[in-house]
């Protein structure tokens, strides 16, 4: 299937980890966003009976039966080797389209260095798509800049540096506030803030800042006031 460019500016990214449960499911169905999936996470998708609008990767993990009956023009297989894991090509292919800003579901869970790499697609995305990952448990998102969001008063909210340290943290709206300071792994963290005010804003000066945000028996979805979402 060709990288057509599509006017759809979201799309859903369904991996083949953790499934969601069926109330985040709804949720991330709202608005009929455009669904793409890594190899395996089709077969979710198809038992909740959604034709996914693509399914990307070396194909040796979606089932034969969910296989024979997706069009064949919906199947994008890109062979199997050493320069990239099938989230990294259903990315690139989310990209060729045109797509701005994806989540991305199914991506946590299982093996821990799976869960860490794609992680680092954040990053490695960053210049080109907006990205977040989620799950039942949380929602994450990578700050280079600024970032605002409205939560639950009470909900959890980490920060951790992706990769090296981060410097020149401003935090707002939250219990334990920032002004200025550094975090670095093994050293500082920013682990279990708490929203007092919203909307929460969070300023990074340098460095790549993960921001993780508690869902876990809050299912409200968090309002992302800087971003596609």
């Amino acid at each position: 299937m060709a990288s057509e460019k599509v006017s759809c500016a979201h799309a859903l990214i369904v991996g083949n980890g953790e499934k969601p449960s069926p109330a985040l499911w709804d949720e991330l169905m709202e608005g009929q966003p455009l669904v793409l999936c890594a190899d395996g996470g089709a077969n979710w998708v198809w038992q909740c009976g959604v034709v996914p609008h693509a399914v990307v990767g070396d194909l040796d993990s979606i089932a034969p039966a969910v296989r024979a009956q997706i069009a064949s023009e919906r199947l994008v297989q890109v062979d199997a080797d050493n320069t990239g894991s099938d989230v990294q090509k259903v990315l690139r292919y989310a990209v060729e389209l045109g797509v701005e800003a994806a989540t991305l579901v199914g991506f946590t869970g299982g093996r821990s260095d799976h869960w860490l790499w794609n992680l680092s697609m954040l990053k490695a995305f960053s210049a080109s798509i907006a990205l977040r990952v989620i799950d039942d448990y949380c929602e994450m998102r990578l700050v280079s800049d600024v970032l605002r969001l409205r939560a639950a008063v009470g909900q959890k909210i980490s920060l951790t540096p992706l990769g090296g340290p981060v410097e020149g943290i401003e935090t707002r709206g939250l219990r334990f506030a920032l002004h200025g300071e550094a975090l670095e792994l093994g050293v500082r963290d920013g682990i279990s803030n708490e929203v007092v005010a919203n909307p929460v804003e969070i300023r990074v000066g340098r460095g790549d800042l993960l921001v993780v945000v508690q869902r876990e028996g809050l299912l409200a979805p968090v309002a992302w006031e800087t971003s596609h979402f």
